[in-house]
């Protein structure tokens, strides 16, 4: 083999071995620079509000006022309103300790207290008041407010482990049929500063 020959195939691998390594290059780019790389990302969860209440087993079991023997009456008390120790009321709802949010509470009354027959006593004629204080005094007759048939605001910002306390009372005319008369009250716990609703 002569010495052209020779120089032919030198020249020949040099630009084998050139091309394969500038493939290798092209290929790898990022693999063989030696570059650090950065990046960043945004990471964020949202957390719900989660509340839980649950009314004593007086509230469970009904608002009851005791048998009215003799009309008009004002302010009767319902039967629970002051049965505990201390004459604090047995009526209330507690925020449970696994709540994230303090509790606003709403009440309201499905209408009027109707008989039977098909008599009423008007919703204005049942009130309320409440307190996170119960005692002989408090919840307190003289904050009563009137029953609507829409969602009230009765108490704001209850914590968590905390009780709200109520007491119902009754007036009767002096001109009211005699019966049972009956309605529904609703109670609502909403996230502090959320609406009622209906």
């Amino acid at each position: 083999m002569g010495k052209g020959t020779k120089n032919t195939y030198t020249i020949v691998l040099a630009i084998i071995l050139v091309a394969s390594l500038a493939m290798l290059f092209f290929e790898n780019v990022d693999a063989i620079t030696g570059h650090a790389t950065e990046g960043s990302t945004v990471s964020n969860v949202t957390i719900q509000s989660f509340l839980s209440i649950q009314m004593s087993d007086d509230l469970t079991d009904g608002i009851v006022f005791e048998d009215v023997l003799t009309l008009p009456t004002t302010d009767q008390n319902a039967t629970k309103n002051y049965n505990l120790t201390g004459e604090t009321t047995g009526y209330w709802i507690t925020v449970s300790n696994d709540s994230n949010s303090k509790v606003d509470f709403c009440l309201k009354a499905s209408g009027d207290m109707v008989s039977s027959g098909g008599d009423r006593i008007g919703l204005g004629n049942e009130t309320y008041t409440n307190s996170v204080i119960s005692n002989s005094t408090s919840p307190n007759v003289v904050d009563q407010a009137s029953m609507t048939a829409s969602y009230a605001k009765t108490a704001s910002a209850v914590d968590e482990g905390t009780s709200n306390y109520y007491r119902f009372w009754l007036d009767i005319p002096a001109a009211q049929a005699s019966g049972t008369y009956t309605n529904n009250v609703n109670f609502k716990g909403v996230t502090q500063g959320n609406n009622c609703g209906e």
